[in-house]
């Protein structure tokens, strides 16, 4: 052991208060690497949100909302018969979480008042919307040898094979489905002209493809971003003479919405005109995203997009993020904060080439853990419940989602959610694996 004073005679008093404060030392420093590991392996985070300064930086829930108006943050009062719903981002092996409510003074009595959470990705607790059929400009054909377009979201027949042919589509380019498949989109009038094109044909003219559109031509920026659409042979092929016959459009058609696309160093999602740079390869994996899906793009294709603010995991997926629920076997696309079923693999397939992002969730929302507020004997203002996570830790994604319907109107100053992990066997093992991906995801290149 190592010691100061192994060449230096103390007299006995100095001695005993010398080894008595090196005893100290040791013991202060053996607590201090318990506390550390406890903090690291065992890990507890609290979350809050104020009311009274919702711009701070300091708050790290997502604004709350209600839920039928969600793209507005919610505000006070909050009426009793409103569905109140706010998101806490948090990534562990959490076991329970803690919730406070603290009203302003005079503010209604909400206790007993029933919390629901559930657990996800943000965008996967988005309400369920309208089913969506195959995309637009899928070339479809079935068994009994009938052949689809898709136009306008329409179900478009070729009144025959040689109107097929005239207009030049090639018939090995047409995507083979079943009959049950073409249900998720409304039947329109059949293709009978074999001089007009019907919109959303694609063309393929020397190194670019184009879109029609209401009679113009829409060029995309680039083969990679056709073909992160679309297949080739989907493209009818025509010479330069073909341009004459419509006017091009000066708008440039992208990358599919949800697209993965990486310049530089930075790795983006590509979405409704927009660009989202991820802030690490952390969030990243988080956020279930494949780096097998990632296609480089240069600083023209970049440049299409508006750069937006740096992505991280307290955001909701965008649009065109594609999601597969494991536990229902069913595909859901984003859009417009809904989250859309896709009847199948296939229809998913003509809106993204790159894989799903996993996630699973309870089918009926009764089925989410839940709690009752009580009042704290301390502080008349204040509300909190406490829920198990057990049930929901095995699932995809670090968004708690956390909904109630006050017993009252009532006032809200501000929210306090706590996420704490009990120090076992399990929990050390499950941690020290989190620790060696992290290590892994963040300096280990990836492919």
């Amino acid at each position: 052991m190592f010691d100061l004073t192994s060449e230096i005679k103390l007299e006995p008093k100095l001695q005993k208060r010398y080894n008595m404060a090196r005893i100290f030392l040791y013991a202060l420093f053996l607590l201090a690497i318990i506390l550390v590991a406890d903090r690291i392996l065992f890990p507890s985070v609290s979350l809050v949100f104020s009311f009274e300064n919702a711009n701070s930086l300091k708050n790290t829930i997502n604004p709350p909302h209600i839920a039928s108006v969600p793209e507005n943050p919610a505000k006070n009062p909050i009426s009793k018969n409103d569905k109140f719903v706010f998101y806490s981002t948090a990534f562990g092996n959490f076991s329970d979480i803690s919730l406070t409510f603290t009203t302003k003074d005079n503010s209604a009595d909400i206790k007993d008042s029933s919390v629901y959470l559930r657990k996800s990705y943000q965008a996967f607790l988005y309400p369920i919307g309208e089913p969506v059929g195959f995309k637009d400009g899928t070339l479809l054909a079935t068994e009994d040898g009938k052949y689809y377009l898709i136009s306008d979201g329409l179900l478009r027949k070729f009144s025959s094979i040689e109107i097929l042919l005239s207009l030049g589509y090639p018939r090995d380019s047409f995507l083979q489905v079943q009959q049950s498949d073409l249900q998720y989109n409304k039947a329109g009038a059949d293709i009978v002209d074999k001089d007009t094109y019907p919109n959303d044909t694609l063309f393929a003219i020397e190194d670019t493809y184009y879109k029609l559109r209401d009679e113009k031509l829409f060029p995309f920026i680039s083969a990679r971003a056709f073909l992160s659409q679309f297949d080739a042979n989907q493209a009818i092929t025509k010479d330069i003479g073909f341009l004459s016959h419509y006017t091009i459009s000066e708008k440039l058609l992208g990358f599919a919405d949800g697209t993965l696309a990486s310049y530089d160093i930075s790795v983006y999602i590509l979405s409704n005109g927009k660009s989202y740079p991820i802030n690490s390869a952390n969030t990243f994996v988080r956020m279930g995203f494949d780096w097998q899906d990632v296609i480089p793009i240069d600083s023209e294709e970049l440049s299409l997009y508006e750069k937006q603010k740096i992505f991280t995991l307290n955001q909701a997926h965008p649009d065109g993020t594609i999601f597969f629920d494991e536990t229902a076997q069913k595909y859901f696309i984003i859009k417009e904060k809904q989250k859309l079923p896709v009847g199948t693999q296939i229809i998913a397939k003509s809106y993204s080439k790159k894989n799903p992002i996993k996630a699973n969730l309870q089918e009926n929302e009764n089925d989410a853990i839940h709690c009752r507020l009580k009042k704290s004997l301390i502080n008349s203002n204040k509300y909190f419940c406490e829920m198990p996570l057990g049930s929901v830790a095995h699932f995809f994604g670090n968004d708690y989602e956390i909904n109630t319907r006050f017993a009252n109107e009532t006032e809200i100053k501000n929210i306090n959610t706590t996420f704490s992990t009990p120090p076992n066997w399990k929990n050390l093992m499950l941690s020290l694996s989190t620790i060696k991906n992290n290590i892994k995801n963040n300096y280990i290149t990836a492919p």
